[in-house]
């Protein structure tokens, strides 16, 4: 499944530069291992999309463990490679 997503500037960078490998997010999509994010900068003083994007494979999703609010997930995720 494809899901499109708002990420804020400081974390599109460092996600795009591939430093950033997890995403926190509340599970209100079911997310599963195979998952594709695309991730859309969205610029929340402007209230609008940058236009910039990058797409993530979820290769792992923690739920239920300690430490993390009931009801979200932490993704993680690698650069996607389309191959078709």
């Amino acid at each position: 499944m494809t899901h499109e997503l708002k990420i804020h500037p400081q974390y599109f960078r460092d996600v795009s530069l591939n430093l950033k490998k997890v995403e926190i997010r509340k599970n209100d999509r079911n997310y599963q291992e195979r998952d594709i994010l695309i991730l859309n900068e969205w610029d929340p003083e402007a209230q609008k999309y940058t236009g910039n994007q990058v797409k993530r494979k979820v290769t792992y999703v923690l739920k239920d463990c300690p430490g993390l609010i009931d009801g979200y997930v932490i993704l993680q995720m690698i650069p996607y490679e389309n191959s078709n």
